[in-house]
C-alpha cells in the first residue's frame, strides 16, 4: 500500500473507504461520519467496542453545528472555547442530530468533535466536506502511535489507504475532552492536553 496524496486520501474517504493519517498528536484512522458502513469497518479493524464511541475531526464550526443539535447557549459557549482553543488539542462533546449514526455515537446521541491543527488531518475533512472519523490508529488496547514505522502491520492491511505527509505527529498527551453543558460549564471527561485551569481563564465554570 502506497503513501497517497492528498487528492488520492480524499477519494478514499468519498468512497466510503478506510484512511490512516496524522493528527498533531498520534496517527489517526478514520472514514466519512456518514458511512455507517465504514464506520463498522473501523470498529472491526480495531477491534474495538461498539459500546464506544469514536470521535470526529472538522474542518470549521460549519460542520461543526452541521451535525449536532445545539441551544442558543451551547452555540454560544462552542463559538468562545472554539476561538480561544482551536485549532488544538480540545475536544467538545455536544448533543447530535438525529441524522448522526449510533454506531458513531456509541447509543449515546452526543459527538465528540475537534479541528485539529495539524494541516492534513483539517485538509482531509474540508475537502470530504463533513467531519472524520478520528480514533487512533492502533487495535484497542496498545499505545497510540506517533510514528509511523510502529503503526500495527494487521491495521495497515486492513485500512484503503493511507496518507504520511508531514509534519509528524509529536506525541505527548491525548486531547483533553470535555461535555459542553451550556451557561458557561464543562464537565471535563478526560485531563489532557489542554488543562482545566487554562478553560477556567476564560470564565467557564469546570466540573
Amino acid at each position: 500500500m502506497q503513501n497517497l496524496s492528498l487528492e488520492s486520501a480524499v477519494s478514499v474517504l468519498k468512497n466510503e473507504g478506510i484512511l490512516i493519517y496524522p493528527t498533531e498528536t498520534f496517527y489517526g484512522i478514520g472514514c466519512r461520519i456518514s458511512s455507517e458502513k465504514a464506520i463498522s469497518s473501523v470498529f472491526q479493524i480495531k477491534k474495538r467496542l461498539l459500546a464506544l464511541p469514536l470521535p470526529a475531526i472538522v474542518s470549521d464550526l460549519e460542520q461543526v453545528f452541521a451535525c449536532t443539535q445545539l441551544n442558543a447557549s451551547l452555540v454560544r459557549d462552542v463559538e468562545e472555547l472554539a476561538v480561544q482553543f482551536w485549532p488544538g488539542p480540545l475536544t467538545f462533546i455536544l448533543p447530535a442530530r438525529k441524522s448522526v449514526s449510533p454506531l458513531l455515537t456509541g447509543g449515546t446521541n452526543a459527538i465528540a468533535l475537534r479541528l485539529s491543527s495539524h494541516p492534513i488531518a483539517a485538509a482531509l475533512a474540508k475537502a470530504v466536506g463533513e467531519p472524520i472519523v478520528s480514533s487512533s490508529a492502533n487495535i484497542s488496547g496498545k499505545a497510540p502511535v506517533s510514528d509511523f514505522k510502529e503503526l500495527d502491520a494487521e491495521l495497515l492491511s486492513h485500512a484503503d489507504g493511507y496518507v504520511d505527509l508531514p509534519p509528524s505527529p509529536m506525541g505527548g498527551a491525548a486531547s483533553t475532552l470535555i461535555e459542553l453543558k451550556g451557561d458557561k460549564i464543562v464537565k471535563v471527561l478526560r485531563e489532557g492536553a489542554v488543562s482545566s485551569d487554562s478553560i477556567k481563564e476564560y470564565g467557564f465554570a469546570v466540573l
